[in-house]
């Protein structure tokens, strides 16, 4: 091998793709530049920041002497030390993608296959599902997060049902009587119910458009014209409304989800077919390195209703926040961490106040470091090197260790996959 690729226990500088889907944000509000450092071009969204190897938008790693190398090509040259034995033996690759989204808009109502699930839809319809992955994600609010998260608890969907009786006609009398009638159900038995109300709203959605549209339309006359204090779900039923037209079934399932609110440094895990959608707001994203993604409503974007119905967990239940149990060290250091049941990732959070050092023993296996704001200093074997906000190192299987110095106040997020 040349010395050119020779890799060595150090940090290796990073340099990452953004996708500029619709729904980012844009201009001043736009976060993503001004994470980076640089000027927005007026008009255009920047949703997303992707630090990886997923082919869709590869990152590429900085050498010594300053060439470039797509990350997924120097790590296939020395899996061994960048990856380490055991993350190498187990995924064959870096096995997480790390992203910053910047929601400007709101992103579709959706759901994520299981392995088994991916696999299936990727062999039948590659063009949509363009892996065979499965896509576990962990989402923490920079500043802050609303979102869409999995189904209501059971006696909040009763009531939704009565409250909105064009929603309760649109789905089916049968249905509804079936589940209103039904008092304290068992968990199984709650979960049943819902996905047959679900099935039904979807179902009729695609056989009826017309009657879809006059359904959604009876509902926004009824708040328009004598709600003087509409709730969250109504306001939010309002502007997408006006924003995707009365035939998009996503305007009728927001109102069965929960509407969560983040703030800086708390979390939400989406474990597969748990339907969701991040509706506004700035997050740190970790997932599996994969981009299945099945959609419902919400989204101008293909949408595949019949495998959201057979893939969608339909529990009903109240989404936990995770705060990733900040601790203070003496140094001054706050450190948090969000431990998930996921193989292929876990997140750490550090907030260091100038001239603070926190000493980090990470093992043979790889991470990613990124600068959410201030300057930090990457110590290693009597060698430093600097990065300010919006820089990600990449750390190698082989760098068993290193020092993270704020040069200024200074907050880092950082990927890992999880010890085995």
């Amino acid at each position: 091998m040349s010395e050119r690729t020779q890799i060595t226990a150090r940090p290796y500088r990073l340099h990452n793709q953004i996708q500029n889907y619709a729904w980012g944000t844009r201009d001043n509000d736009a976060f993503i530049p001004h994470l980076l450092q640089f000027d927005p071009q007026p008009g255009v969204p920047y949703a997303e920041l992707w630090i990886g190897t997923h082919p869709k938008a590869p990152s590429q790693v900085e050498l010594p002497d300053g060439s470039m190398m797509l990350l997924h090509e120097w790590i296939a040259q020395e899996p061994r030390a960048t990856l380490g034995k055991a993350v190498n033996a187990r995924f064959g690759g870096l096995p997480f993608l790390f992203k910053v989204l910047s929601a400007g808009q709101s992103l579709s109502i959706q759901a994520h296959p299981n392995k088994a699930q991916a696999e299936m839809l990727h062999e039948q319809d590659p063009a949509h599902y363009p892996d065979d992955n499965h896509k576990p994600e962990i989402a923490i609010a920079l500043d802050h997060l609303t979102a869409l998260m999995g189904f209501k608890p059971f006696d909040q969907l009763v009531g939704t049902l009565s409250r909105y009786p064009e929603i309760a006609d649109f789905v089916g009398r049968e249905t509804v009587n079936r589940i209103v009638a039904t008092t304290a159900p068992f968990d199984v038995i709650a979960g049943t119910l819902t996905r047959e109300l679900f099935a039904e709203l979807i179902q009729h959605a695609i056989e009826d458009p017309p009657a879809l549209s006059a359904a959604v339309d009876a509902v926004a006359q009824r708040l328009t014209g004598a709600c003087e204090n509409p709730s969250e779900a109504e306001t939010l039923f309002l502007e997408l409304g006006d924003r995707y037209g009365n035939q998009d079934v996503g305007l009728f399932a927001l109102f069965l989800l929960n509407i969560v609110h983040l703030k800086s440094g708390e979390a939400l895990f989406t474990e597969a077919g748990v339907p969701h959608a991040y509706l506004k707001g700035n997050i740190v994203e970790c997932i599996a390195s994969s981009d299945n993604v099945v959609r419902v409503g919400l989204t101008p974007k293909f949408r595949d209703a019949a495998a959201l119905i057979k893939i969608v967990d339909t529990t009903p239940r109240i989404p936990k926040i995770l705060d990733g149990s900040p601790t203070t060290l003496p140094s001054g250091v706050t450190t948090a961490s969000y431990p998930v049941p996921a193989p292929e990732f876990e997140m750490a959070r550090l907030v260091l106040p100038a001239g603070a050092d926190f000493e980090a023993t990470k093992g043979d296996r790889p991470a990613i470091a990124l600068v959410i704001r201030g300057s930090i200093d990457l110590l290693w074997d009597g060698q430093h090197d600097t990065y300010a906000q919006g820089a990600s190192a990449f750390l190698p299987a082989c760098l068993d260790s290193y020092t993270v110095r704020a040069t200024e106040d200074a907050e880092v997020m950082i990927a890992n996959v999880p010890a085995v």
